[in-house]
């Protein structure tokens, strides 16, 4: 396999775009307006009280386009975030190392988070490299061999970029992907992907600055209680360290048990809620 065949690129964010431009937002405006806010609150105000608040309903309004590329290994967990429409490049119909992103036929490779730092010359990378040359390989000539294309690709590596999507969502689901993506834990490649989003969302809607990031950000409560490693104990050696974990620091988040008052009775909060309930359920 020459080399010149084989392009290592990073997940990459292209062609975002949304709907209506910078003024997108008077959408959701309009909309809270019918539902009834009153019309003294300005504008601006309205759509970011509607984001703080989450009334997601009225961010459904406004529509964002992107293309995405990621690797075969990744694509699965965008792909969880189903309130989208997403159009794939079709490994079934077209060649690995074909496709209208491309110049010359090219295998795109996307190495892992944990090998980018590596020496070229070091055990892991070395092994990587070999277990990706010998799937294109094999991918190579079973396609010679006659088999098709939609069988041979079950040889492809894990970091094939094949992942290509061009992706239609609202913003109340971009927003929801970004506050789960862009939180420590997540998975580095995805994470890369989040973080261009993030920055692509605040160049188009700069109202939004200061309202977006992981979900402990955006609503003063991290969802990550008793995560050894992230929220407590000694780092995680996968994991880039929580910047809002300190409670000494002024950008401290608590999580929800911290929050919580010491002598909270979880037994006696469950008893009270499900008697609640219980009235809610008879509609009396």
């Amino acid at each position: 396999m020459s080399e010149e065949r084989i392009k290592t690129i990073k997940p990459t964010i292209w062609n975002f775009q949304v709907l209506g431009g910078e003024k997108a937002w008077e959408e959701v405006v309009y909309s809270a307006r019918l539902s009834g806010v009153p019309p003294q609150l300005k504008g601006e105000e309205v759509f970011k009280m509607i984001v703080r608040n989450d009334y997601g309903s009225a961010l459904e309004h406004v529509i964002i386009k992107f293309d995405i590329k990621m690797s075969k290994g990744i694509a699965p967990e965008f792909l969880e975030h189903r309130i989208a429409s997403h159009t794939g490049f079709s490994t079934r119909y077209v060649r690995v190392d074909e496709g209208i992103d491309k110049e010359e036929p090219t295998y795109e490779v996307i190495l892992p988070w944990d090998l980018l730092r590596l020496d070229d010359d070091s055990s892991p990378k070395r092994e990587f490299w070999k277990s990706v040359m010998q799937g294109i390989e094999s991918y190579k000539r079973m396609l010679d061999g006659g088999i098709p294309r939609e069988s041979a690709r079950y040889v492809l590596p894990f970091c094939s970029a094949v992942g290509t999507y061009h992706v239609t969502i609202n913003l109340r689901s971009l927003l929801n992907l970004l506050g789960l993506r862009l939180c420590v834990r997540t998975s580095p490649e995805f994470r890369c992907l989040a973080a261009q989003l993030y920055f692509e969302l605040l160049k188009h809607l700069p109202l939004l600055r200061g309202l977006v990031g992981c979900r402990g950000f955006m609503s003063g409560v991290c969802p990550e209680a008793g995560v050894t490693g992230v929220r407590k104990g000694e780092p995680h050696p996968h994991y880039p360290a929580c910047p809002f974990k300190n409670p000494e620091s002024d950008i401290f988040i608590p999580t929800k048990s911290e929050r919580r008052r010491r002598d909270f009775n979880p037994s006696r909060a469950l008893e009270t809620q499900e008697k609640v309930f219980e009235k809610w359920a008879a509609w009396e």
